[in-house]
């Protein structure tokens, strides 16, 4: 990955937060429904019509996560591995054709690599992240990012976060979980953020499906106007929150 920003910068940025996590799906590139549609689609090809809302479990988690809890309920006479490569490749070939950005997603990380170390931290594989900020022409915009293979559990759990606060920390000392501020859009990736320490704010216009984001730090429609005079501002805020 390329780094889009000195060190230097990010410990001297004002105080508050010194680095900025992304989660991919949701977040950066509006993907979820294209997702669900994938997995309705395979299962119906298979003679199984999946409940919508189960359809949605994938939102927020990794692929092998969610797929396994879709292929212990509905039992497909197919192997998971086959049935994983089926779901994944009908998910990429219409992302090929439909890859949706987030309002404002380009703009946001050009300004806020420019002061702050960033990384995407995502449930989907490395390739695909990757392939996507590739497609955005962000890539060197961020220090470093982890897919679903680079930490043990999925979101929920805080693995992903905690992991890429350790690799930060290999170049970046002495970071705290609560000077990381992570933008997120599903239940289980403001989840994992919290439980990690972290500040998180919650993107509500990709919320396709509902979910409850009313534990982020923060709600915002999207990335349009974020820069890091409005991070500034965010930390202000919550200090003065959490001192009231």
């Amino acid at each position: 990955m390329g780094i889009g920003m000195s060190t230097s910068a990010g410990q001297n940025s004002s105080a508050g937060f010194r680095a900025i996590f992304f989660d991919l799906d949701g977040t950066l590139i509006d993907t979820e429904p294209t997702a669900a549609i994938a997995v309705e689609d395979c299962f119906l090809d298979w003679g199984i019509r999946v409940d919508p809302k189960d359809a949605q479990f994938i939102t927020g988690r990794s692929w092998q996560s969610a797929l396994t809890f879709l292929f212990r309920k509905y039992r497909p006479a197919l192997s998971f591995e086959d049935g994983l490569k089926l779901i994944m490749t009908r998910y990429r070939i219409k992302l090929e054709d439909e890859l949706l950005s987030v309002a404002g997603s380009h703009e946001a990380v050009r300004a806020l690599s420019s002061e702050f170390p960033m990384a995407v931290v995502s449930g989907s594989s490395r390739e695909d992240i990757e392939w996507a900020l590739k497609k955005l022409g962000l890539t060197d915009c961020f220090q470093f990012i982890l897919g679903a293979e680079d930490y043990p559990r999925s979101k929920p759990e805080p693995d992903s976060y905690l992991k890429a606060l350790q690799v930060l920390n290999l170049r970046i000392s002495d970071l705290k979980p609560e000077q990381i501020l992570v933008f997120e859009d599903s239940l289980a990736g403001i989840a994992a953020a919290k439980a990690a320490g972290m500040a998180v704010v919650a993107i509500s216009g990709t919320n396709h499906f509902s979910q409850d984001i009313s534990g982020a730090s923060d709600q915002i429609r999207d990335l349009q106007g974020i820069d890091p005079e409005w991070v500034r501002k965010l930390a202000t805020r919550l200090c003065v929150k959490n001192n009231a």
